[in-house]
């Protein structure tokens, strides 16, 4: 017993000088947070190891009774409220947060977690807000989840009526404006949503701009298009996250632009002339980036270009008999994604509105390495028989799972070579990288908000464009979730909860009564 009052009486004294300690140094110097951390938290094991073995010690202080019990509780409430402190003092320091809804409305997407871990120079934010603006509070939750991911971002909440001399130093004009600057460029939002935050900081943070070309002039989904069937919203899109967006008449430019990052082929609905072939075959010869998005049941010409790199493209259509959406619609869900970069942890479904097969010629696999993004479901069917009624004849038509989408690269993509003089040099046109998916509509203004078709198309053109910081899911900004099903499940969800359920509640209530009747 005696060594047990020692060893609480040490406790108690290490814990206090722990405590002390761990103030003082957060008071003086406040860094670093680890060091406060360690001594606050050896004070509270200390204390706590005190307080549940002090009673035999401080029994010893005073014969009497009312003091013996006065001193103890005194005590006991004194190192109870020191544990508290503490422990509050060392959470605050240490952020925790959940985010328990199940969209995912109170956190930011991995997108914009992976730009601010890839942060290279420090982003400067500043809010101009009313005191009554409704806006303050929903920018700085926002922002206190961006300073949650990293330690380079810095927020400012300025009152303009207050500060007239700041606000018309940044040109500020309205209310609810939001400027964030970094490495001398600056940004102007008046819009607050992580959207477009997270695409003002790729904007500013990058040193140039990389352009992507959408090719027209072949009946192909024009970004100027604000209906259903327009790319409108991918440009819009690609532009929020810091990409210029241009379009490319490839029959009067004769050749693709030097500066073109990605050229996209969006659905061509007339053929390619053989000009127009040979500059798509020699930009990919050395080194370019093409995505190519070809519907079925269209005659482009452009199958022996992508012949030349691998790619077979024949004249065949996917049926999807369980698909809700239709049954020429093949569904990819979660989970039945093929394993790449583009989808991984790619956790939405997408819908293809009419898909043709992608398929890969074998002959090149010396040299060319094919990777499956987009297979359908094994209740799909492949079907070559595209006129006339659209039915499944299993001694004619290929069961799935059908691959539709795929990626086509150098088996050895670039690396550095030794040179005569001991410098090193690249083989750009290593850098090749080709993805085709056999349906442009899963694309337009129509269906891209949809599901995560929008969130695909992305991922696949930050590939190209190599910005791997880009390929995850983006924020559904203010969009309301689809749920994908098959007709099997629609036909289980009708039946359980509108005959089974509502069936079984009334037995049971029959039951019941029946059983009281006869009491």
């Amino acid at each position: 017993m005696q060594l047990k009052k020692i060893f609480s009486i040490v406790s108690g004294i290490l814990g206090a000088i722990c405590a002390l300690a761990g103030f003082f140094h957060y008071l003086i110097w406040g860094t670093p947070v680890w060091v406060v951390t360690v001594l606050e938290s050896a004070a509270i094991v200390f204390l706590s190891f005190f307080l549940f073995t002090h009673f035999e010690l401080v029994k010893d202080v005073s014969t009497r009774r009312s003091t013996k019990f006065g001193v103890n509780s005194v005590l006991m409430a004194g190192i109870f409220i020191a544990i508290l402190s503490i422990s509050n003092f060392i959470l605050a320091r240490h952020e925790v947060r959940f985010d328990l809804s199940g969209t995912g409305a109170f956190s930011i997407s991995p997108q914009t977690v992976s730009v601010l871990k890839n942060l290279k120079n420090e982003v400067k934010v500043t809010g101009f807000f009313s005191e009554r603006s409704n806006v303050k509070r929903q920018a700085k939750d926002l922002f206190d989840n961006y300073r949650y991911e990293t330690d380079k971002l810095k927020y400012e909440s300025v009152d303009p009526d207050k500060k007239p001399t700041l606000a018309k130093q940044y040109g500020i004009t309205e209310y609810d404006t939001v400027v964030l600057e970094s490495g001398g460029q600056k940004a102007t939002l008046r819009t607050i949503s992580e959207q477009e935050v997270t695409g003002a900081i790729i904007r500013i943070s990058r040193g140039s701009k990389k352009t992507f070309y959408f090719v027209e002039g072949h009946g192909e989904h024009s970004l100027d298009d604000l209906e259903r069937n327009g790319f409108s919203y991918l440009k819009d899109s690609l532009e929020k996250q810091g990409f210029t967006v241009k379009k490319l008449p490839l029959l009067s430019e004769k050749k693709v632009p030097d500066d073109a990052a990605v050229v996209v082929v969006g659905g061509p609905q007339r053929p390619y002339t053989e000009e127009e072939r040979k500059a798509l075959d020699a930009y990919l010869a050395l080194g370019g980036r093409l995505f190519a998005l070809v519907d079925p049941l269209v005659k482009t010409d452009l199958e022996e270009l992508l012949a030349k790199w691998g790619i077979l493209l024949s004249n065949d259509l996917i049926l999807d008999p369980a698909s809700s959406l239709g049954g020429v619609v093949p569904i990819v869900n979660p989970g039945t994604y093929p394993p790449h970069q583009i989808t991984h942890q790619f956790n939405l479904g997408t819908f293809y509105p009419l898909s043709r097969s992608v398929n890969f010629d074998p002959l090149k696999e010396g040299s060319l390495l094919f990777e499956a993004i987009l297979k359908s479901g094994r209740g799909t069917w492949l079907t070559t028989k595209v006129e006339g009624d659209l039915e499944i004849d299993p001694k004619r038509d290929k069961q799935g799972p059908i691959t539709f989408g795929g990626v086509v690269r150098y088996k050895e993509e670039p690396t550095a070579m030794e040179t005569g003089d001991g410098g090193k040099s690249v083989d750009a046109s290593k850098k090749m990288r080709l993805v085709v998916i056999g349906d442009a509509d899963f694309a337009t203004n129509g269906v891209v908000r949809s599901a995560g078709n929008g969130d695909l198309f992305q991922n696949v053109v930050s590939w190209l464009a190599e910005e791997g910081d880009l390929i995850s899911i983006r924020s559904p900004e203010g969009q309301s979730s689809t749920l994908l099903m098959s007709s099997q499940q629609h036909r289980f969800n009708f039946y359980t909860s509108v005959l089974i359920v509502p069936l079984g509640i009334l037995m049971v209530g029959l039951t019941v009564w029946r059983r009281r009747r006869r009491l």
